[in-house]
């Protein structure tokens, strides 16, 4: 049976890895995938014990929580990008075949809006009459609730 890491190794590899996917033969892939996830879920396992260290004198229950957690979350977040998130292979492509990097340059190329490059040019961009607040923070809650009434 597959786990969580392995159906998110299978989607993320049917999109962002196609040939490295269509490598995989079908018959082949629900096993594969199913031993990829079991892998990655042992290897987080273990990196959160070791991240999570012996418990110091003193610790309190929420303390103890919140350690316990913030391991958990740091060694999910390196399981994913080592195992399970990977980029396509620059050899699995032609010479002459665009990268999902050139994909997706094209595709911002070709985009209506330029990008934005900072937190105030996107401001500009949704409040152009500056009707917001001069705060950042109470500019996005008034963006909020202006995007909830409409």
């Amino acid at each position: 049976m597959m786990n969580e890491f392995g159906r998110m190794a299978m989607d993320h590899w049917r999109v962002g890895r196609p040939k490295s996917f269509a490598q995989i033969p079908p018959q082949e892939r629900q096993e594969f995938f199913a031993d990829l996830g079991r892998r990655a879920q042992e290897e987080m396992e273990s990196l959160w014990m070791r991240l999570a260290g012996d418990d110091p004198p003193g610790e309190t229950g929420q303390q103890k929580e919140q350690r316990l957690n913030m391991a958990r979350m740091q060694a999910r977040e390196k399981v994913l990008a080592e195992m399970i998130l990977l980029e396509e292979d620059p050899a699995m492509f032609e010479p002459d075949e665009p990268t999902w990097q050139d994909v997706e340059e094209t595709a911002q190329e070709e985009a209506d809006q330029e990008p934005v490059d900072s937190v105030a040019e996107w401001i500009a961009q949704e409040d152009p009459e500056g009707e917001g607040p001069s705060d950042r923070q109470a500019w996005m809650a008034w963006y909020d609730r202006r995007n909830q009434e409409q």
